[in-house]
C-alpha cells in the first residue's frame, strides 16, 4: 500500500515524494491541513484512516481508496485551473450569466424575430388579445432575441422586453411566417440591443460609429505613407530640427502609438452599464440623492437607475459610467474605462500632424529658395525637378521687389501643389487636435467631464465637485488607478443555451401594475426625459 501511495503522489506531485515520516505527524498538523479545504480535508481524513487501518486493508481496498483519492486529486486540480482562467480573466461574467443575471428573475424564455420582405417590423402592443387593443407600445425594426416574462391565458401571445420597453408579441409557429419563435439557442450578439458592431464573430465590439472609425484609420494609414514616402524624400538635410532619417523615425513611433491607442479606444468597454430588461421597474436607490445633475438618473430605456456622472449615450443606445462623450472618429463612447486610452490617441495624432505640417512647410520653403531668377525680375523660372537641385547650383537672386516675392512663392506652390494640399489639411488637422488636447487636459485638470462641462455643471459655485482632488492628484487618479471592472463579457461569441424543461408560467399583470404606475417614477421619468432634450440642445450648441 505505501509503495502504491508513492506512485499515485509521483504521479501528481513530481516535486515531492511521500516519506515514511508523514505517517509520524502528530494530530495538530493534520487539523492544520485539514482546515485548507474541503478536498484537502477529505485528504487528510484518507491519511488517518490509511494510518490506523493499515495493516487490516485489503488488496481490494486498497484500490478502491486509490481511485477516489486520484479523483479527490483531479478535481481539486480542475478547481486551480478553473480559478486561473477566472483570475485571468478578470472575473467577468459569462454570456449566460449576462442574459440570464440574477438581478432579473422574471426572465423565462428568449424568443427570436427575424425581419422579412413580409414581415420587416413587429409591433409590442400594450394588452394580448386583438391586434387592435390597447395600442401599441413599441416597434421592433430589426431581427433580434429577447426574452419573454410569461405568456398570456391562452399561451398564444408573450411579454417581451427591451431594456424598460415592453409589450406584448404573438406567437409564431416558424421564422419565415412573421412573429416570434422560441430560441432555444442563440448567440451573444443576437440578444445585444445596442447600436453596436461586432466583428471576428463577437470577439470585438465596435461602437455604432464604426463606419467613420474604419475611415480614421483609412485616413491616418493614407496620409502617413503619403508623407513617408512621397512627400519626405523631397525634404533635404540639414533639416530645422532633425534629420530625414530621425524624421522618419519618430513618423513612424506616432503612427504605431496613434494607431494602438486608436483601436484600443474604440474595442474598450467605455463602462457599459447593463440595461434591465424586464416589466418591472426598479427600485429606487437609497445610497444617494435622487435627481440633480449629481444624483442618481432613472432612464427609462434601460430600466436602470444610472450612478451619478453617468449618461445615456442615443447613438449607441447604452448608459455609460462617467460618460465623456461620444466621438464620431474613434466609433465609439469615451467614458470611465477608455477615457485615459482616448488621450494617448490625442497626443500621438497631435505631435504628429503638428511634424507632418511643419515639414511641408520646409519643403515649400525649400522650393522657394530655389526659384531663380532672370533679368526679367516678373518672370521666374521654375526648374523641372527642384528638388534634386542643390542650393550651390541655384541662379543667385537678384534684388527685385515685393511683387516678384510674391510670384516666387505662387511658382514653389504651383511647383509642388500635392506638398500644399497635404501641408494645409495636416495643419487644419493640427489645429483642431491640439485644442482638444488641450481642453482634455484642462477638464483632467479640475476632474470633469465633457458632459458635464457643456452643461456647466459646476459654474459659479452652485454645485460642488467632490471629485476633484487638486491638479495632480486628478492626473494621478486618470492614469494611475485601476480601471474598473467591466460588467459585460469578455466577448459574445459563446452559444447561451436557454433552459425549456420547466413550463412558461402566466404573467401575474397585477403584480407589476402598482410598481410600473408608480407616481413617483412617472414623474422621474418626464423629469429625465426634459432634461435629457436640454442636454441634447446644449450638446449641439
Amino acid at each position: 500500500f505505501s509503495d502504491k501511495m508513492n506512485t499515485l503522489y509521483s504521479t501528481f506531485f513530481p516535486n515531492s515524494s511521500m516519506k515514511s515520516s508523514m505517517r509520524n505527524e502528530n494530530d495538530s498538523n493534520m487539523k492544520q491541513i485539514m482546515e485548507e479545504g474541503t478536498i484537502d480535508s477529505k485528504l487528510a481524513d484518507l491519511s488517518v484512516k490509511e494510518r490506523t487501518d493499515f495493516e487490516s486493508t485489503s488488496n481490494n481496498a486498497d484500490e478502491d481508496l486509490l481511485l477516489e483519492t486520484s479523483k479527490l486529486l483531479q478535481h481539486r486540480d480542475n478547481e486551480k485551473i478553473e480559478d486561473d482562467e477566472e483570475e485571468e480573466g478578470n472575473n467577468r461574467i459569462s454570456v449566460q450569466e449576462y442574459f440570464f443575471p440574477e438581478v432579473n428573475p422574471t426572465i423565462q424564455r428568449y424568443y427570436r424575430f427575424t425581419a422579412s420582405p413580409t414581415s420587416p417590423f413587429a409591433a409590442l402592443h400594450k394588452r394580448p388579445g386583438s391586434i387592435d387593443a390597447g395600442g401599441v407600445t413599441g416597434l421592433l425594426r430589426r431581427s433580434a432575441v429577447l426574452p419573454s416574462h410569461g405568456t398570456d391565458r391562452s399561451g398564444d401571445w408573450i411579454l417581451v422586453s427591451v431594456g424598460g420597453r415592453s409589450g406584448w408579441a404573438r406567437k409564431g409557429r416558424t421564422m419565415t411566417t412573421g412573429g416570434f419563435v422560441m430560441a432555444r439557442q442563440f448567440q451573444g450578439t443576437e440578444g445585444w440591443m445596442g447600436n453596436h458592431i461586432f466583428l471576428l464573430n463577437g470577439r470585438i465590439m465596435l461602437g455604432s460609429d464604426a463606419p467613420l472609425f474604419f475611415f480614421t484609420n483609412s485616413l491616418l494609414v493614407c496620409g502617413v505613407l503619403l508623407y513617408l514616402f512621397i512627400f519626405l524624400p523631397k525634404l533635404e538635410d540639414p533639416s530645422w530640427l532633425m534629420t530625414v532619417h530621425q524624421n522618419f523615425v519618430i513618423t513612424v513611433t506616432l503612427f504605431v502609438i496613434s494607431m494602438s491607442t486608436l483601436w484600443i479606444s474604440a474595442t474598450t468597454d467605455p463602462g457599459i452599464l447593463p440595461a434591465v430588461s424586464t416589466p418591472i421597474k426598479p427600485t429606487v436607490p437609497t445610497d444617494g440623492t435622487i435627481g440633480g445633475p449629481l444624483g442618481y438618473r432613472y432612464c427609462s430605456t434601460c430600466n436602470i437607475f444610472r450612478p451619478p456622472r453617468s449618461k445615456h449615450c442615443n447613438s449607441c443606445n447604452v448608459c455609460v459610467s462617467k460618460f465623456d462623450h461620444h466621438c464620431p472618429w474613434v466609433g465609439n463612447c469615451i467614458g470611465e474605462r477608455n477615457h485615459r486610452f482616448f488621450f494617448m490617441f490625442l497626443i500621438g495624432i497631435s505631435v504628429l500632424t503638428i511634424i507632418t505640417s511643419m515639414s511641408s512647410l520646409q519643403i515649400l520653403l525649400q522650393a522657394y529658395r530655389k526659384t531663380a531668377v532672370v533679368e526679367d525680375p516678373l518672370t521666374p523660372i521654375i526648374p523641372s525637378s527642384i528638388h534634386n537641385i542643390t542650393t550651390s547650383h541655384s541662379i543667385p537672386f537678384m534684388h527685385v521687389d515685393t511683387q516678384t516675392y510674391v510670384e516666387r512663392l505662387w511658382a514653389s506652390v504651383l511647383s509642388m501643389p500635392m506638398v500644399m494640399l497635404f501641408g494645409c489639411f495636416t495643419l487644419l488637422c493640427a489645429w483642431s487636435l491640439t485644442s482638444l488636447l488641450i481642453f482634455h487636459g484642462m477638464i483632467i485638470s479640475v476632474a470633469q467631464t465633457t458632459n458635464e462641462r457643456v452643461r456647466n455643471i459646476y459654474q459659479y459655485g452652485r454645485v460642488q465637485n467632490t471629485e476633484d482632488h487638486g491638479c495632480f492628484q486628478n492626473w494621478k487618479c486618470a492614469f494611475c488607478n485601476e480601471r474598473p471592472r467591466s460588467l459585460l463579457p469578455s466577448d459574445f461569441t459563446d452559444i447561451v443555451v436557454c433552459d425549456h424543461s420547466y413550463p412558461e408560467t402566466l404573467w401575474k399583470s397585477e403584480s407589476s401594475a402598482s410598481i410600473s404606475e408608480s407616481g413617483e417614477l412617472r414623474a422621474m421619468q418626464r423629469l429625465e426625459e426634459e432634461e435629457e432634450v436640454n442636454e441634447e440642445d446644449e450638446e449641439q450648441e
